[in-house]
Parts: C-alpha cells; structure tokens; sequence
C-alpha cells in the first residue's frame, strides 16, 4: 500500500498532467520553438518519478551517505516501471537541448511525444491504479464554481453529449470572468472594462430616412463595443485565438437576473444551434481546457480592489 493519500496523489497527477499538457501544446509551435517541448516532458516524467518515491518509499537501505537518485536510477528502483529505453532518449534529448544548445529535429519531438503519452498511461496505472486520460485538471481550478462547471461538462463529454457539454463551458468560462471581476468593481464596473458599452441611443436621434447615416452609426457601435472585448479579454491574459474559437465552438449566451436578482444564463437552444453536426469530442475537450487553462492564469494573480479602497 503507498504512503499517500489518494486525494494528494489525484491532485498532484493533475499538476502533473498539466505540465505535460504545456509539452504537447509547446510541440505544435512551429520551427525550433516545438523543441522546448522536450524540457516541459522531461519535468513532467521527472515529478512524476518523485511522486511514485513518495508514494512507495525509498527501497535502498538507509544511509545517510546515499547518493541522489539520478533520473535513470528509478528503473533500476522499480522494476515496473516501463518504457525506459524511451525516457532515457527523451534525457538525451534534453540534454543536448539545455547543455549544447541543441535542438531537437521534428521527427525526435513527435517521438518524445507519442512515448510520453504512452508512458503516462501505462504508469499512471500500474503505479497508482489511476487511468491517466481521465484525470481532471478541474481540481487545479480554486473557484468552486467554476470547477463544477467544468465537472459537468467532462461528464457529459463522456456520455457523448456533445451540446450540454458546450453549454456547461460556456456558462462556465461567463461565470468565470464574472466571479473574477466580482470583487475588482469600481462605481458599478469592472476596472478590466475599456470605457463604456456603446449603446443603440443613436437610433433616437437618427431620421430612419438617412439610411447610410444610421448604418454607419450601427457599424462604429458594433466595432466599438468588438474591440472593448479583445482589449478586456487581452488585458486579463486569456489567449485571445483560443477564444475566438471557443466563441465558434460554442453556443450562444445571454446573461439574465431572476426576480430575486439571481443570475441565470440563457443559452442558444439545441435547435437553432449551427455547429452540432460538425463539433466533435476533440471540439468539447478543446474547449474544457481552456476554460481551464483561462481559470488558471487569472489564479495566478488574485486581488480585490476593496483592499486599496479608504
């Protein structure tokens, strides 16, 4: 039996699963880019390594002379452990990268990451009994509810439901900058927001007649307001050609208060919804991870403005 208990273990696979993840993000960069790749697998392989020690013990006798074990030396630790001629060339490889500033060629990056994948799977299991592709990277998200958003839609993911899964990231990525910005409000707003939303006050003051007049109106509000988007999502560090994808992906949404003042959401109904046919699971996962991936570099740096207010 380990040493650890089952929640640390799930918890650190996960921080473990996102490194990884960075990898495999990092080798579809073009050029010598997708070569830092190889520094992202070889952490992530190497933390693993340490949680598997902690979990299991140290099985040479104690001695206080013992030397660190070397990245090598945990095959020769535990014999079940897999693929280590694979891992030994990703050393390699990572050692040219880091010592002699050598990079890797396309073909060893695509090989480091098919063999990284392969043993992630076959090791997750054998050592902790866990199956690597189901490990949720929602328990390293610390907004609750956030987090359970993203749990329902992964279990929808699972059950094929494609629509109820985007419309659980939707609601979730909304409820996200929602709960970010709810504690950063100044007068009424958040202090992310660029001026004020345009309005359509100009369809007051514009004679229906004047056709061209009133479009072009309509034209500067829309791309006014377009832009106070991209610069508010911009200015919280979400990629912002992730996010444009996640809006074609998913659904449409509307924010609405009950009459208790609760915020409800409305969502683009499965009918009139476009993009089902086409969306796949590859789609969804897509857009579980950076919702994800957004909830995690905002919880990078949280404040509340209260905190500077007299």
């Amino acid at each position: 039996m380990g040493k650890l208990d089952r929640s640390i273990i799930i918890s650190r696979l996960a921080k473990i699963k996102y490194l990884y993840k960075i990898g495999i993000e990092q080798a579809k960069q073009v050029g010598a880019f997708a070569g830092f790749s190889i520094l992202a697998f070889h952490d992530s392989v190497e933390m693993f390594l340490l949680l598997v020690l902690e979990d299991k013990g140290d099985p040479r006798p104690k001695n206080k002379h013992s030397e660190p074990i070397s990245f090598m030396g945990y095959w020769d630790l535990f014999e079940d452990l897999t693929l280590k001629e694979s891992m030994n060339n990703l050393k390699e490889r990572r050692r040219y990268l880091k010592h002699k500033g050598l990079f890797p060629s396309t073909s060893d990056i695509e090989e480091s990451r098919i063999t990284i994948t392969q043993f992630f799977r076959e090791n997750t299991l054998k050592q902790f009994g866990e199956d690597f592709d189901s490990i949720s990277l929602a328990d390293l998200i610390e907004f609750p509810n956030i987090k359970e958003y993203i749990q329902k839609a992964e279990t929808f993911l699972n059950e094929n439901n494609t629509y109820e899964c985007l419309c659980s990231t939707c609601i979730g990525f909304e409820e996200l900058l929602s709960t970010y910005e709810s504690d950063k409000m100044q007068w009424y707003d958040s202090i992310f927001n660029v001026g004020e939303k345009i309005g359509t006050g100009f369809e007051r003051i514009v004679p229906r007649k004047e056709i061209n007049k009133a479009r072009w109106f309509e034209q500067v509000t829309k791309t006014t307001n377009a832009i106070r988007d991209v610069l508010k999502i911009s200015a919280l560090g979400i990629d912002y050609k992730k996010y444009a994808l996640f809006k074609v992906i998913t659904p449409k949404i509307y924010e609405s208060c009950s009459i208790d003042g609760e915020k409800k959401y409305i969502v683009e109904s499965a009918e009139s919804f476009t993009s089902p046919k086409s969306v796949k699971q590859d789609d969804c996962r897509f857009c579980i991870d950076f919702v994800i991936d957004s909830a995690l570099k905002l919880q990078e740096f949280q404040f509340s403005i209260k905190d500077y207010l007299r």
